[in-house]
């Protein structure tokens, strides 16, 4: 039975990935202000219905929808810090995977290797035939 895992493709692009992250953060900073307008007209139908069995439910169902905005524009600010700061990680592990495959000083695995796999070097090419070579004819 094939693996289901092998057709999945999983790809990340930093850059949206850390522009979705600054975009939530930049909404999530607006809600306070915008939330914040939510109770005045609330606590003014109030006002209009005292003596009302519905003045404290119309002030409490402001105070509760501002609560629970608040609280979607924070979760909201956190979201796009985690994903912002994702960005940067897959840039640091793309650097650093980079940086190492580049650099002689490499780690060596410390394991013996058990198969003794030897590297040849590459050949050098020097105009001449291979010993033992045939002419075409």
């Amino acid at each position: 039975m094939a693996d289901p895992d092998l057709a999945l493709e999983f790809e990340v692009n930093p850059a949206e990935l850390d522009g979705c992250g600054q975009s939530a953060q930049h909404v999530a900073g607006l809600v306070p202000d915008e939330t914040s307008k939510i109770t005045d007209p609330c606590d003014q139908a109030a006002a209009g219905l005292q003596g009302w069995l519905t003045a404290s439910a119309v002030r409490d169902c402001g105070a509760n929808w501002k609560a629970l905005l608040d609280r979607l524009g924070g979760d909201m600010g956190d979201v796009g810090g985690k994903l912002a700061s994702s960005a940067g990680y897959y840039r640091q592990v793309e650097q650093d995977i980079q940086a190492s495959m580049g650099s002689p000083s490499a780690p060596v695995p410390h394991e013996p290797d058990p198969f003794g796999t030897t590297v040849p070097e590459p050949a050098q090419f020097t105009g001449a035939e291979p010993t033992g070579a045939k002419a075409a004819g």
